[in-house]
Formats: structure tokens, sequence, C-alpha cells
């Protein structure tokens, strides 16, 4: 069963799946990326609605 964790990327924030027998960290180097929060969630929903709650680094200047 997968997981989910959130990532951040050139792109921004971003959730990803962790495989079965994966770790966080090795998602986030596959994704080019960093763990930001690494959950675990147990389903996407549940990590996206996490992500929502991180502050905007756009609003912080």
């Amino acid at each position: 069963m997968s997981w989910y964790v959130i990532v951040e990327t050139d792109d921004g924030l971003s959730v990803a799946s962790v495989a079965e027998g994966g770790t966080a960290e090795e998602t986030a180097v596959r994704l080019g990326g960093v763990i930001v929060d690494p959950g675990p969630y147990s389903d996407y929903e549940q990590a996206y609605d996490a992500m929502l709650e991180f502050p905007d680094a756009e609003d912080e200047d």
C-alpha cells in the first residue's frame, strides 16, 4: 500500500506517492525536491489538504 508525503520542487509544493517499500527520501530525490512534510498520509486528499495549510512563500514578502 502506498502512502503520501508533501515535497517541494522547483515547481513548488506537491503531493507525492511513496511506493510500498519505498521511503519519503527516495521519493523526494526521484522528483528532484526535498521533503516538506513526511506525513505519512494514508490518502491523497489528506496530504493535499495538509499542503494547502502551508504558508504561500509569495505571501511572506
